[in-house]
């Protein structure tokens, strides 16, 4: 049989099959693969909707891709520089992020 989920998921199909047996696993996998390619097929075809209805735009967009960039530089200087825990890195980055945007949001007006 083709084992697409193993070849996608890899360990955690492993995973999968260790909990379910192989044959429950193998369908459990790959019916997670048919899920997520609904998923993506659902969203690309209804992409003009949700970006229409959504209420998000350009601004709240650009805000989001910010606080993402500004988390994952201070992360890998957290983890790398000051050898700090994978999680503290995570919340630390993260908090520092928002209180950043606050207080640039407030300097803006």
């Amino acid at each position: 049989m083709l084992d697409l989920a193993s070849m996608v998921f890899g360990d955690f199909q492993d995973n999968i099959i260790i909990t379910f047996g192989e044959d429950i696993g193998w369908l459990v996998g790959h019916l997670l693969l048919l899920g997520i390619a609904a998923t993506l097929w659902l969203s690309w075809s209804n992409r003009d909707h949700i970006r229409t209805q959504s209420g998000w735009n350009k601004s709240t967009l650009a805000d989001l891709a910010t606080i993402g960039a500004l988390t994952l530089a201070q992360y890998v200087i957290f983890t790398g520089t000051f050898g700090f825990p994978i999680i503290a890195s995570i919340g630390l980055a993260f908090a520092f992020s928002l209180c950043f945007r606050g207080l640039i949001n407030t300097v803006n007006g």
